[in-house]
């Protein structure tokens, strides 16, 4: 199985200014993560008996405000991230005369108006694919073998966790075909992701494994010094802040760096998967059936009412790279 990773890291490269943007709005975050989370460890010694209570209340408020951050600020980071990518994948460079952060701007903004939008497109593709794959991909269904059942959790885990790059390589695809029906696009793309969803599952799922491998390394590796500050501390809050520093600070890089590069291998393997294909009827019948938010996608590329559907399915056709 080839995972792209030499390509992914050239094409990576190139978006230097975009990594080190993530590397610092991701930095930052895990820095306020880690203070955010020694606040409330103080507050909950303070209080004592009901200090268990706090701390959970605390970590349900900054799960809170991570969910948010994510659907706004740090999506619209990803997305543009995303556009740059797929137009270096598929041109090798940025047109003349823009850099990277105005044209991963104008490209996600001109394409989908409004957050909400590419929200809504992001919800609805998740749940389609999380929907197909529990019809396909479900590892104990078809290899009833004793004791496989704990080998299947953990498989079908890594899967879970791989849709986060099978939903933005959607994506990349919807940004790749400059179609104003936004909606039409993204089904095509997940009809053609069911059409070849073997080596693509196989390769996001690949991918999430190796990416949580890599921040086990980078926690330890930043366990070397904060880890020893930890020993020097002689308060027990201290200590935990120390750790959970490194952990935040180990999560932000692996959201800056490690998320990006495999997400782009993904989007290569996607594109190398679906060269020369078109959207198969019979794949689109199953998701029919697999999926009721298929059946809402679909609905809204139908009812949409921004420019002609024959055109968008001409230009769908002939789309650079698919």
């Amino acid at each position: 199985m080839n995972f792209h990773f030499g390509e992914a890291s050239g094409i990576l490269l190139k978006t230097t200014p975009y990594l080190i943007v993530r590397t610092a709005i991701y930095g930052a975050l895990g820095v306020a993560m880690a203070l955010y989370i020694g606040i409330i460890l103080i507050m909950a010694k303070i209080f004592g008996g009901i200090g268990a209570l706090i701390f959970l209340i605390g970590l349900g408020v900054l799960y809170g405000l991570m969910r948010l951050a994510k659907q706004y600020l740090l999506y619209l980071v990803d997305a543009g991230h995303i556009a740059v990518i797929t137009e270096i994948i598929q041109n090798g460079k940025l047109p003349e005369g823009v850099n990277q952060f105005q044209y991963g701007k104008e490209v996600v903004t001109r394409m989908f108006k409004e957050v909400s939008t590419l929200f809504v497109v992001d919800r609805l593709v998740d749940g389609i694919i999380r929907a197909f794959n529990r019809t396909v991909a479900q590892i104990a269904d078809f290899l009833p073998i004793p004791g496989l059942e704990s080998v299947a959790k953990i498989a079908n885990s890594v899967i879970d966790f791989s849709l986060t790059y099978v939903d933005e390589t959607i994506l990349s695809y919807n940004l790749a075909r400059k179609n104003d029906n936004i909606w039409e696009s993204a089904k095509q793309g997940v009809i053609l992701y069911a059409q070849n969803w073997k080596p693509l599952l196989t390769t996001a799922a690949g991918c999430a494994a190796v990416n949580f491998v890599a921040f086990i390394v980078v926690f330890l590796v930043l366990l070397i010094p904060f880890g020893f500050l930890a020993m020097l501390s002689a308060n027990e809050t201290l200590k935990l802040f120390w750790l959970g520093t490194a952990l935040t600070l180990a999560y932000g890089i692996k959201l800056a760096l490690f998320k990006p590069f495999f997400q782009t291998a993904v989007i290569i393997t996607f594109n190398q998967a679906i060269k020369d294909q078109k959207p198969n009827p019979e794949w689109e019948e199953k998701l029919e059936l697999a999926s009721d938010k298929f059946r809402e996608l679909k609905e809204k590329a139908l009812n949409y009412m921004g420019g002609s559907r024959s055109t968008a399915a001409g230009e769908a056709d002939s789309a650079p790279g698919h």
